[in-house]
C-alpha cells in the first residue's frame, strides 16, 4: 500500500471539489469511496459500496487533499472489487484496451442493439475517424532545436490521425526533428486504471514503455497530446506502475509557448477571429493547473478567448460511453454547454480527443485540440499572406 494512504484528516476537501458530486446526489464521494472503505476493508473483509463505478477517476479529489491520500487510486482498487455480469465485463475489458479498438476505429459504428446488449450508452456520440488532410507550414522557424518524441495517445493514432501530423508540422516549424511514439499500438494504462484494474494499466504500461525503448535514448523530450496520457507517463508512472521516463514529459501547450517570436506575431495577423472558450480537462488541471489553453489561445490571436468554468466535462475517457453513467455525464457536459452559450463561443479548445467528442455533442460547436486551432490559424496566415 501507498504513502499516506491511511492519512485522511476527514477534512471533506476532496468532498467539496468532485465534479461528480455536484450533480449526482446519489454518489457517496471520494472521502467514502476512498480512504474511509480502504481503511476498513484493509483490516475486515468488506463488500463494495454502491456507485463506487460513478468516480470518474478525475483525481481532483487527490489535488484538493492537503495530506497527499492518493484517493482516485483508492477508489480504483474498491472498483476492482465489484462483481460484474459477463456483458461489463466484455465492455469493460474493450474500453480499458482503446489501443485495441482505436486499430480499426470501428467503434462509432456500433449498431443500436448491440449497444444496448453492452451497455453503451444510446445516446453519446461515439468516436469516428476525423478528416485528416494536412499541408505542410514552410520552412523551420530559427535555428535547429533538437529531436523530440511526440506521442499519439490512442485516440489521436486511431480517429485523428490529422491531429497528429498537424502537431508534427508545427514542432517541424518550430525548428524540432519529429519521431512518432509509439511505433507500434500501445496504451499508458490510463484507461484500465479509470475502469478499476491496476494491475491490466500497469501490465499495459510496461508494454507501452518496451515499444518506445529504443527511441527515448535518443531525444531530448516526448510531447505529449492528451492530457491524460501526460499526466500518466509524467506523474503516475513513477508513482503507481512502477515505470519511468529518462526524458522529460511535456505537454503540446506548454511545448507551444516556447514556439519562436516569429510564429506568434504571424498568427496575429490573421483576419478570422473566432470566440473560443478554453476547456482544461480534469487531468490537465491535476498535472499543471488551469489557465495555460487560455494563455495560448489569447497568445495566437484569439482575442475573445475566455476559459470555461466548468471543472469536469463528463467525458472522462470512456466514463460518458457507459449506459449508467449517461445522466451524469450529461449533466456535467451540459454546464458545460452552458458557458458556451452564454459566452457565445463558436469553438472550444480543449486537450483531450474523448473530451472534444463529448463537449461537440453537448455544445453543438467545434471542439479541437490547441495544435488543430494553431495549426489552422497558421494556414489561414499563410493564405492571406498569398
Amino acid at each position: 500500500m501507498w504513502e499516506h494512504f491511511d492519512a485522511c484528516l476527514k477534512c471533506t476537501l476532496c468532498v467539496s471539489q468532485c465534479p461528480v458530486m455536484s450533480v449526482n446526489p446519489d454518489f457517496p464521494g471520494p472521502k467514502a469511496l476512498g480512504p474511509e472503505w480502504s481503511r476498513t476493508a484493509h483490516q475486515h473483509d468488506m463488500a463494495p459500496m454502491e456507485h463506487v463505478d460513478d468516480c470518474t477517476f478525475c483525481q481532483i479529489c487527490e489535488s484538493a487533499c492537503p495530506v497527499d491520500v492518493p484517493i482516485a487510486h483508492l477508489i480504483a482498487d474498491h472498483k476492482a472489487k465489484v462483481t460484474r455480469d459477463w456483458r461489463r465485463r466484455v465492455r469493460d475489458g474493450l474500453l480499458a484496451r482503446p489501443h485495441l479498438a482505436a486499430r480499426t476505429a470501428v467503434i462509432g459504428d456500433v449498431p443500436g442493439p448491440l449497444r444496448r446488449l453492452a451497455g453503451i450508452s444510446p445516446g453519446v456520440r461515439l468516436p469516428r475517424r476525423r478528416p485528416s488532410a494536412v499541408t505542410g507550414l514552410g520552412e523551420p522557424l530559427g535555428l535547429p532545436r533538437g529531436k523530440v518524441g511526440l506521442f499519439l495517445d490512442c485516440y489521436t493514432k486511431g480517429y485523428d490521425p490529422g491531429l497528429g501530423r498537424q502537431a508534427s508540422e508545427l514542432l517541424r516549424l518550430w525548428g524540432f526533428e519529429v519521431v512518432a511514439l509509439p511505433a507500434h499500438s500501445g496504451c499508458c494504462g490510463a484507461a484500465a486504471y479509470a475502469s478499476g484494474n491496476p494491475s491490466l494499466a500497469r501490465t499495459n504500461g510496461r508494454r507501452l514503455k518496451g515499444i518506445m525503448e529504443p527511441a527515448l535514448s535518443k531525444l531530448d523530450m516526448v510531447i505529449t497530446l492528451n492530457a491524460t496520457c501526460d499526466g500518466t507517463l509524467r506523474d503516475e508512472w513513477p508513482k503507481y506502475y512502477g515505470l519511468s521516463f529518462d526524458v522529460p514529459v511535456v505537454p503540446f501547450d506548454e511545448a507551444a509557448m516556447e514556439a519562436p517570436k516569429e510564429f506568434w506575431d504571424r498568427l496575429r495577423t490573421v483576419s478570422d477571429d473566432p470566440v473560443l472558450l478554453t476547456h482544461t480537462t480534469c487531468r490537465g488541471k491535476v498535472a499543471r493547473g488551469d489557465g495555460q489553453l487560455y494563455s495560448l489561445a489569447e497568445r495566437a490571436g484569439y482575442t475573445g478567448a475566455t476559459p470555461a468554468e466548468a471543472l469536469c466535462c463528463g467525458a472522462a475517457g470512456s466514463y460518458a460511453f457507459k449506459v449508467e453513467h449517461e445522466k451524469t455525464a450529461g449533466r456535467l457536459g451540459g454546464a458545460l454547454a452552458k458557458e458556451v452559450q452564454r459566452v457565445r463561443a463558436q469553438g472550444v479548445m480543449t486537450d483531450s480527443g474523448t473530451c472534444a467528442i463529448h463537449i461537440e455533442q453537448e455544445s453543438g460547436v467545434t471542439a479541437r485540440h490547441p495544435a488543430f486551432w494553431l495549426y489552422t490559424r497558421y494556414v489561414k496566415y499563410i493564405e492571406e499572406a498569398n
